[in-house]
């Protein structure tokens, strides 16, 4: 029988495969980045750093509030914040701008983890292990990718701003297809016994499962 989540999984998989691009376009556009902050390699190095200081910074809250909210909400809110990230990049002047935009890549990675690892336990209940370590594969997808995409724009003497440019379109397609796929049922969602009922153990499908391990 065909899961009707294998859409939304999908969608789920594509956002890494962004995410795999997105950790590492500021590492190979340093010099590029150098000369539009004013700063030298030590200073994009320091922005760099902010994505992990940005996604330790809410990855304990954001996997309590995925479990009451739903999965959806954060999900999106990442893709939100990757896509601030993508256009705040090509438009900061300074490091202290680009910090912040680092930072807020950092969160979404958080939120991202907060709604995907839970979606697909709760969409592939038989092969949990399976589904959440196929992320990976679409994250190494992304950085092998990149890679070649900043070869042909340097080799065709194209603004190196169009890497970002094709994540965050990228990105924003799949958010919008997201919103059309249905998420399984989560914690929040179970309803509590009436209180003339005879209390019966609550059975959670997932609860903050795989979220303190890093994405790469």
């Amino acid at each position: 029988m065909k899961n009707r989540y294998f859409p939304t999984a999908v969608g789920l998989y594509f956002n890494y495969f962004v995410h795999g691009m997105g950790v590492i376009l500021m590492s190979l556009n340093m010099s590029s980045l150098e000369q539009q902050w004013h700063t030298s390699a030590a200073g994009v190095s320091i922005v760099i750093s902010s994505l992990g200081i940005g996604r330790l910074s809410v990855l304990l809250i954001a996997g309590m509030l995925s479990d009451r909210f739903g999965r959806r909400p954060f999900i999106i809110l990442g893709t939100a914040c990757y896509l601030i990230f993508f256009i705040g990049i090509l438009y900061a002047q300074t490091i202290f701008v680009a910090y912040a935009c680092g930072f807020l890549a950092g969160m979404a990675n958080s939120f991202l983890d907060a709604g995907t690892y839970p979606s697909l336990m709760e969409a592939f209940p038989r092969s949990p292990s399976t589904a959440n370590i196929l992320i990976k594969a679409f994250v190494s997808g992304g950085q092998f990718l990149l890679p070649i995409i900043i070869s042909l724009l340097v080799w065709a003497n194209m603004w190196f701003g169009w890497s970002f440019l094709l994540a965050g379109a990228i990105m924003l397609i799949n958010a919008l297809f997201l919103l059309r796929c249905p998420f399984p049922p989560y914690p929040g969602r179970i309803l509590k016994p009436k209180i003339s009922q005879a209390p019966v153990a609550g059975v959670h499908h997932c609860s903050l499962i795989d979220l303190i391990s890093y994405t790469l």
